[in-house]
């Protein structure tokens, strides 16, 4: 009972935080702009459909168009194929023997002409376990049903040995790295790399040291030594490379919950861009309750869902200047207001609600 009342306690504590102004963030002493140029729409919920508890992890499919991979962070070793709007489970992937649990992340990447899919098995809350690795296999086309498969795993270590808790993997298909970046407790998250090879076998791989994330918040978060970014909970790169998301999570003071977005500039390498760039915080961004998961769909859309039992939304974020927007009437679009009816998409605001060509709907 003292649990429950607690756990309500806080959410409600999350749920007011939500509706406060973001807390700006200062980057290596610079402090970072919010940028406007992204839309969030909630296009359905994922828990009834997937069934999966305590979704950590999601990945749009490359095999089949519309249809995005999911992973929980629970004991049991699946993944798991929905339409965009989570409306209809198409394909359970079992594997066919146990490998490590805590799954945190997942990731899509192209190797040598073929897709695949890396679960990051990383978590480590007490860094006492120092068992990490990153599953792999190819990415299987969608169907009904479900299928098991043998998987693969990439064993590693963190440099000099030191255990961390992870929660955030991403793939670059231009390098053709796997980069993790570690969950930490108010404190600068860091960043590894990791080249992806087919043949590492059982051997022990060591990550690679990329970079600090050094954003702090200028205004505090009550009476922690740190005030900024800590708590990364997901990222992803999109399929060209050319844009990085990583997001974080707060879930007791929800408005220090935040995404942020580097543009990476052609020749680049990613830790030439986290290290050189400054990234902008995406203000269209709402915190999620355990918000954990972020994927690209391309280089204009991208996803959301939380790791929160129950039925949690999935979030779809679009450019303002995608094509599927142009129209869309400016006070409107300000709104940030969009929705689902009927299978499509719609604007609500004051008024009452509009098609993306600014007609009313009666």
């Amino acid at each position: 009972m003292k649990k429950t009342v607690l756990f309500i306690a806080a959410l409600c504590m999350a749920l007011n935080a939500c509706a406060a102004k973001p807390k700006p963030l200062v980057y290596f002493g610079d402090t970072l702009p919010q940028s406007d140029e992204f839309i969030r729409i909630q296009i359905g919920s994922l828990k009834e459909a997937v069934g999966l508890p305590e979704i950590s992890g999601i990945a749009c499919s490359r095999v089949t168009p519309g249809y995005t991979w999911m992973q929980s962070d629970d004991y049991e070793s699946q993944i798991v194929a929905a339409d965009e709007r989570g409306q209809n489970r198409a394909m359970k992937v079992k594997f066919s023997k146990k490998i490590r649990w805590d799954w945190e992340d997942m990731s899509g990447g192209v190797y040598n002409g073929v897709n695949y899919l890396f679960i990051g098995a990383f978590g480590d809350n007490d860094e006492t376990d120092g068992n990490y690795s990153i599953v792999y296999l190819e990415e299987p086309a969608i169907t009904n049903g479900e299928i098991t498969v043998q998987p693969r795993q990439i064993k590693f270590q963190y440099p000099e040995g030191i255990k961390h808790n992870a929660e955030a993997l991403m793939y670059d298909n231009i390098e053709q790295k796997i980069y993790v970046i570690t969950k930490v407790y108010y404190n600068v998250c860091q960043v590894f790399s990791l080249p992806f090879s087919l043949e590492y076998g059982d051997s022990l791989q060591t990550l690679t040291y990329v970079c600090d994330l050094g954003v702090k918040s200028d205004i505090g978060e009550g009476d922690k030594p740190f005030k900024g970014f800590h708590l990364v909970t997901g990222a992803d790169i999109s399929p060209d490379g050319h844009h990085i998301l990583i997001k974080n999570h707060n879930n007791i003071q929800a408005a220090f919950s935040w995404v942020l977005y580097w543009r990476r500039q052609e020749g680049e390498t990613v830790e030439q861009t986290l290290i050189n760039s400054r990234p902008v915080v995406l203000d269209c961004y709402q915190s999620e309750w355990q918000g954990e998961a972020i994927c690209w769909l391309d280089s204009n859309t991208f996803y959301t869902t939380s790791d929160s039992d129950g039925e949690p939304p999935i979030y779809k974020y679009m450019r303002r200047d995608h094509t599927a927007l142009q129209n869309v009437p400016e006070e409107n679009d300000k709104s940030h207001n969009l929705v689902y009816i009927n299978g499509s998409l719609c604007i609500r605001s004051k008024e009452g609600l509009y098609a993306l060509d600014g007609r009313k709907i009666e």
